[in-house]
């Protein structure tokens, strides 16, 4: 889990509660993780129609796109709670 979940807590005790608190909720967060998924999954179907490419300004829609598919990716990260974390921040790297 990234310490950012639990950063603004100063108690010890709190952040102990905090983190059980979202343990315990970890089948939510598997859902959000389902819907993050459908979401890429409906994005990567727009960007690979041929059809994409024929609209007007495209590149800046692609890179809307990449854009938005790096957030999508940051919230799955942090919402894996078994993932680790450097430098107490959660990587931005796709992968």
């Amino acid at each position: 889990m990234y310490s950012i979940w639990t950063k603004h807590l100063k108690d010890q005790e709190e952040k102990a509660q905090y983190e059980k608190s979202l343990r315990n909720a970890k089948w939510v967060l598997d859902d959000i993780s389902k819907i993050l998924k459908t979401l890429e999954e409906e994005l990567d179907r727009v960007e690979l129609n041929p059809k994409f490419y024929e609209l007007p300004n495209w590149e800046y829609r692609q890179a809307d796109n990449i854009g938005y598919r790096r957030c999508l990716n940051l919230v799955k990260k942090l919402i894996n709670l078994d993932q680790k974390e450097t430098n107490d921040r959660p990587s931005t790297t796709s992968g």
